[in-house]
């Protein structure tokens, strides 16, 4: 017999998820006495003669399936024993249900049978494919008068014996098609994404649950009032209040949400499968009021039950960018809004009965609403895509949505949808909490501490120490050098000098009121001489051994040697809390310097924040690992001279070299490091099992699990940090107890996070947004700088590009940056993150991970590390990996691709260059689909390759994906079906799904 569409559907969902029950419904039922199994299997018999779906089988047959009518006279159920296991009989009943049915031509009803001591139990379990929610009713309809007359040893009544007639689906109406066509047309499927759960990656995940809330008083109140402000029936008024709630998580504007629909028509009797499940398409503009959704949603509601009897399925593979595949589905939201049937008291063979709930542990979609006008409580069933958490802080935002619609109708649904009072309080802050401590200008600090502890360790150089007094003497010579150069207070001073050097220059310039820019001498010549002209500097100021470009037009050089002996002090310049203290440069697109300007008070923020978070004060030692001419080597000098700690100073080769990290750090007192970006995570590891208890600062998206078991098991204090350079470095962090916690924190001082959706939208906790920063730190910039804009509650602030979501105990959790974190057909990957792993590995020095496009409208992620002992120049690819295939330590955990490089190749500020990254990964894919085909030599993998290349109708290899080549589900069991011709082996449709290859497939046809 032919299947239709809606039942290949089942059956496909099946195939990606086999050994489960996912189609599986159950039914039920304690009875106060005991049943007899002699009349359960001849009430069952008789019910099961009755309506022919339930001896209904199926059978797969490779790409097909088909089924069959078993006659009444050779098919019989049995009832087997019910196991219970003392806990909630819920929970037996849900296991029960749960076991898959094979799709082997045996029945598609199980019923089990167990003795309790509140009476009997019974459960049936059935396979969708031969019922559905409306047949449980049904079902009992039938069932209990056959047993009450069996059981009593009366006639079986007539009417309950009599062949109920089948229900056969309707031929697809050619003009139910036409208005499904139109209604769908355009739309993409690729942003139903919620931002509070996981994207969706190709194998699906179907485990589920469910959680309720009852309506609130208020919230009852206006359904019924919004019923009439709007026009709208009841169910438009909830349909609506669902659809504004997914699109202000994340889902839409364009929606398309799922709607079960009862398809009986006249025949309102017959069991089975008979609900199609339409799509209802709106679309939500956060702009609009309720009034305007609600209408809209009912136009759509009504429109999609006029045309419910042609089952869309019928479209699979017509409509563009909509295909059977578990990221291709039309709609992942369900909207299950149905008249319950009336409440009647249930007996069995006198006994008295109780329905008992059998919950069904998977979920097909991501979020289904269940509701029913008699019930005012509102159910959200949803996959593990999404946790418990966030679904029951979505319940609390559907009623606190209607009360706020109702309070006005047409109000901009943006400015309430997605908030809950719950919400408002977790991002307010307390009443009465203490103000943050405004930290005293760096200068100011370091001369506190100069007159406290002048003899003291200020900077540790080798065998050389500059005392606290020593290092205020060198830099009050250096302001009088400065003045008696003519710099004046807000004149820009460049500092070229060596770490040794630097810190009593950068002192100097601040006492003479002017902005610091820190210089690298061993930065390219022409890209120091655009930073110099760039930023109009007065005077250069340079240590030992600094030689700088000597071209006509640049600002003279002041060696700090030619600093004058002590003699009477130069008047210190006061320096402005809001004012500029240092600029930083990085490289921008067309190579020109793009400046960063700190300000006095952000840099006393950030510092004394971070000083007192990790424990630096006097006797603190603090390595300076950080590359020159950053934030982050300020920060490594400052924070302990701040504090009355000192800088050690290490060699350029212990920021890369293990030895010498552990050599320097080790004989001067280091207790506290702060780890630059790129530094490999086995030096750290390396200098933490030499120095226990050593409290680290790393940067969050840049620390592996792996990196933080280490410093962890060596006993260090970890704390992971997030920061930009428009925010004066370190604006967020928090201790890491585990080697698996996320990435998380707290603001620094006086420092304010919220997170916001694309339009700007404040998010409440949960959702995944930009985050974006206010206060005191932020760099300074002009009145119009777009990276810098105003909001109403936060005022100026930085849109940081970073995703990040707030957590319920008042942390941020960042994410990496959005332009960093890609969906591939495996799932979202976070660039960083592949960066860190990279980092972990041996041998590796830097580590550069991107995204390259590609034309199925997926990402292919190609890695680069800069690895000892690769020969070749910069950007010269070595050995290329493919991580899915590579044992060793380049394999585990990396996705994608990865090329060994002897350097990575860098722009002039040092980062790594990412224009010329990308250029070698599009390379090293293009030398992937040229290279020798690795299974050319094997007969099985080239009888697979003949085969992609017939279903794909491409030039296939044996390395070519099945699914980033553009197959989709029901390709795949055509495939699987080919196989099993070629092999004669029978494959799940889950094995192609995780062997995507010739190559993989292969092997797992061998093993």
């Amino acid at each position: 017999m032919k299947t239709s569409s809606k039942e290949k559907a089942l059956w496909l969902l099946e195939q990606l998820v086999p050994g489960t029950g996912v189609n599986n419904l159950g039914l039920g039922l304690q009875v106060s006495g005991r049943l007899r199994p002699d009349a359960l299997r001849a009430a069952l018999a008789i019910v099961a003669g009755r309506f022919e779906v339930l001896r209904t089988v199926y059978r797969t047959t490779g790409a097909d399936l088909v089924k069959e009518v078993v006659p009444a006279g050779e098919f019989a159920l049995d009832v087997e024993p019910l196991d219970l296991s003392g806990g909630p009989l819920e929970g037996d009943l849900t296991a029960f249900a749960d076991r898959p049915f094979p799709l082997d031509g045996r029945p598609l009803v199980r019923v089990g049978l167990a003795a309790h001591p509140d009476g009997d139990v019974l459960c049936v379990a059935v396979h969708h494919l031969v019922f559905d929610m409306v047949s449980v009713a049904l079902f009992l309809q039938a069932f209990i008068p056959v047993y009450d007359a069996i059981a009593a040893g009366r006639p079986v009544p007539a009417q309950a014996t009599a062949p109920a007639p089948a229900l056969a689906e309707p031929e697809p109406r050619p003009a139910d098609l036409s208005y499904w066509r139109e209604t769908l047309e355009g739309f993409q499927p690729d942003g139903l994404d919620l931002w509070c759960g996981t994207p969706r990656g190709r194998q699906p995940r179907t485990a589920g649950s469910s959680a309720s809330r009852a309506l609130s008083a208020g919230a009852q109140q206006a359904v019924v009032r919004l019923q009439r402000e709007t026009r709208a029936p009841l169910g438009a008024v909830m349909l609506a209040a669902y659809a504004a709630l997914l699109a202000s998580h994340g889902a839409g504007p364009d929606l398309v949400v799922g709607s079960p629909v009862n398809v009986r028509g006249a025949n309102t009797a017959a069991i089975g499968y008979h609900v199609n499940v339409v799509p209802v398409r709106i679309r939500v503009d956060l702009a609009e009021g309720f009034r305007v959704l609600a209408r809209r949603a009912r136009d759509a509601f009504l429109g999609a039950m006029a045309h419910a009897d042609t089952p869309v399925d019928e479209l699979t593979g017509e409509l563009p960018g909509i295909g059977t595949s578990w990221q291709t589905q039309l709609f992942r939201h369900l909207f299950n809004f149905l008249p319950e049937a009336p409440a009647v008291e249930l007996s069995v063979d006198g006994m008295a009965a109780r329905v008992l709930t059998v919950e069904n542990p998977h979920s097909k979609f991501d979020l289904e609403l269940v509701g029913s006008p008699s019930r005012a409580e509102v159910v959200f069933r949803y996959s593990e895509t999404l946790a418990r958490a966030d679904v029951e802080a979505m319940l609390d935002r559907f009623d606190a949505l209607l009360v706020a619609a109702d309070q006005d109708p047409d109000r901009p649904l943006g400015e309430t949808a997605g908030w809950s009072d719950a919400d408002r309080r977790a991002v307010r802050q307390p009443d009465g909490a203490a103000a943050p401590a405004v930290h005293p200008a760096l200068p100011a600090a370091f001369r506190a501490w100069a007159e406290k502890a002048p003899d003291a360790p200020a900077v540790v150089d080798g065998g050389h120490t500059v005392s606290y007094a020593q290092l205020d003497g060198a830099a009050a010579a250096v302001r009088t050098l400065l003045a008696g150069a003519g710099v004046r207070a807000g004149d820009t001073v460049a500092v070229a000098a060596p770490r040794g050097e630097a810190a009593a220059a950068v002192l100097g310039v601040w006492r003479a009121g002017a902005v610091v820019l820190p210089l690298d001498p061993g930065h390219d010549p022409s890209w120091l001489t655009r930073q110099l002209t760039q930023s109009r500097v007065t005077a250069v100021l340079t240590g030992t051994g600094v030689r700088l470009p000597d071209e006509p037009g640049l600002p003279p050089v002041l060696p700090l040697a030619d600093a004058p002996a002590p003699g009477p002090a130069v008047p210190n310049e006061a320096a402005e809390p809001a004012g500029p203290a240092c600029v930083l440069h990085t490289c921008g697109d067309a190579g020109q310097p793009v400046a960063t300007v700190l300000s006095h008070e952000g840099l006393a923020d950030t510092v004394g924040h971070f000083a007192a978070e990790l424990g630096v004060g006097p006797g603190t030692g603090v390595p300076a690992l950080a590359a020159p001419a950053t934030f982050d080597a300020l920060f490594d000098a400052f924070l302990p001279l701040s504090a009355g700690g000192h800088c050690v100073v290490v060699p350029d080769e212990a920021r890369t070299d293990g030895a010498a990290l552990r050599d320097a750090a080790g004989r001067h007192g280091t207790t506290v490091a702060v780890v630059p970006p790129g530094t490999p995570a086995r030096l750290l590891a390396d200098l933490a099992r030499q120095l226990p208890g050593l409290t680290v600062l790393a940067a969050g998206d840049e620390l592996s699990a792996g990196t933080a078991g280490l410093l962890l098991a060596a006993g260090c204090r970890l704390h992971a940090g997030y920061g930009t350079p428009e925010t004066t470095g370190w604006a967020i962090s928090g201790r890491v107890d585990g080697p698996d916690e996320p990435a998380r924190g707290r603001p620094a001082a006086r420092t304010r996070a919220f997170v916001t959706a694309p339009d700007g939208r404040e998010l409440p906790v949960g959702l995944r947004g930009e985050l974006r920063l206010a206060g005191p730190a932020l760099a300074l910039s002009g009145p119009d700088d777009p990276a810098f804009p105003d909001d109403p509650r936060h005022g100026r602030h930085h849109r940081t590009g970073e995703l990040a979501r707030r957590r319920p105990d008042g942390t941020v959790e960042w994410l990496g940056r959005a332009d960093r974190r890609v969906t591939t057909g495996d799932g979202a990957v976070g660039l960083g993150h592949v960066e860190a792993d990279l980092l972990g590995r041996p041998g590796v020095i830097a580590a550069a991970a991107l995204a390259v496009p590609q034309p199925d409208g997926e990402h292919a992620v190609v890695a680069f590390a800069e690895t000892a002992g690769t020969t070749g120049t910069a950007g010269t690819a070595g050995t290329t990996e493919t991580a899915a295939d590579t044992d060793g330590p380049f394999a585990t955990g990396i996705p994608g691709r990865i090329v060994r490089l002897a350097r990575l190749p860098r722009t002039p500020d040092g980062r790594p260059d990412r224009d010329a990254l990308l250029a070698l990964a599009r390379t090293a894919l293009d030398q992937d689909t040229g290279r020798p085909d690795e299974g050319a030599d094997d007969a099985l993998v080239r009888d697979l390759v003949a085969i992609w290349r017939e279903l794909l109708t491409i030039e296939a290899n044996a390395q070519t994906d099945f699914f980033a080549s553009g197959g989709h589900s029901l390709l795949a069991a055509v495939l699987a079906q080919k196989i099993e011709e070629l092999t004669g082996t029978s494959l799940e449709l889950g094995d192609v799904f995780k062997h995507p290859t010739p190559t993989a497939l292969a092997a797992r046809l061998r093993g």
